[in-house]
């Protein structure tokens, strides 16, 4: 089965949280300048295009990304359109069928355009409390979702408590919902409360 990628490109300029360091991309040697190689330079929050949160972001005494359990960002995952204009509910998902080990992917109306190259946008569509807390209650373990962040701090305090590893910034546009396969494998920086990550998926057999 062919492999999907669902990384958000990192690009200079591209849409970034705003209290978060925006993104800069520059050339520092150049062939056609006359140097010996092509070598760039990166400026970035962590946070930035596809990336996975670790419990340090919002946990004081959290683990940092390098510590992060990478179990619960392979294996098989279930992708799930939500019609819902504003938020991800308990109402909208609790009809699915979720275990110990499940893995998660939220697309949205955030997919319904190319926000990585767009201003950010504050009305992104998150994830509410409530559906939040019945997946933790289900035991899942991985949430992804297609915008710079899963929701505000009691979401990522209710899922990060529990060990649910966070992928935000999908790259979902092409995607179709179902079961897949997926490797998810953020960077590893060490004392790091996230890391961007690469993302790729394949179908499961029907």
């Amino acid at each position: 089965m062919t492999w999907l990628d669902l990384t958000t490109t990192i690009s200079d300029g591209m849409a970034y949280w705003p209290d978060n360091a925006p993104v800069h991309i520059k050339k520092t040697l150049s062939i056609v300048a006359g140097d010996a190689a092509n070598v760039t330079e990166m400026s970035l929050s962590v946070h930035t295009a596809t990336h996975v949160d670790a419990p340090l972001h919002f946990l004081a005494d959290g683990d940092d990304i390098t510590r992060l359990d990478l179990q619960t960002l392979i294996g098989p995952v279930l992708v799930v359109e939500i019609q819902h204009e504003q938020f991800i509910t308990k109402a909208e998902i609790e009809h699915l069928k979720l275990g110990a080990g499940s893995r998660i992917l939220f697309k949205t109306r955030n997919s319904r355009r190319e926000w990585a190259t767009q201003p950010f946008d504050p009305d992104f569509v998150r994830v509410r409390a409530d559906a939040a807390t019945w997946l933790r209650d289900q035991g899942v373990v991985c949430v992804g979702v297609d915008y710079l962040s899963v929701g505000p701090a009691d979401t990522h305090h209710i899922l990060l408590e529990a060990g649910v590893s966070v992928i935000e910034g999908l790259a979902l546009q092409q995607l179709e919902p179902g079961e897949y396969d997926m490797i998810c494998l953020p960077l590893k920086i060490a004392g790091a409360d996230g890391a961007p990550a690469r993302v790729i998926v394949r179908k499961l057999p029907a």
